[in-house]
């Protein structure tokens, strides 16, 4: 079995800081990857794992984040 990997692109409409960054990031669109490593089990079975990539001003930096931390930032970020 191979990992599998996919992109999901997620918006902030404020300003927000997932665990591991030292300080907010600017609001904007970004990219999460989502590779799935496959389980050494019988049956076909997966682990998430999750990379919040930040761009900006030609410079890219990649931050590993579990899917709850990000689910609850982006349900932060919208609520007024």
């Amino acid at each position: 079995m191979n990992t599998r990997t996919s992109i999901r692109k997620v918006t902030f409409r404020k300003a927000f800081k997932l665990p591991g960054m030292e300080k907010a990031h600017a609001p904007g669109e970004f990219d999460v990857q989502i590779d799935e490593e496959p389980l050494d089990v019988m049956w076909e079975g997966y682990h998430r794992t999750l990379t919040f990539f930040l761009a900006s001003g030609g410079l890219t930096e990649a931050f590993g984040v579990t899917e709850a931390a990000l689910e609850e930032a982006l349900a932060s970020d919208r609520q007024e």
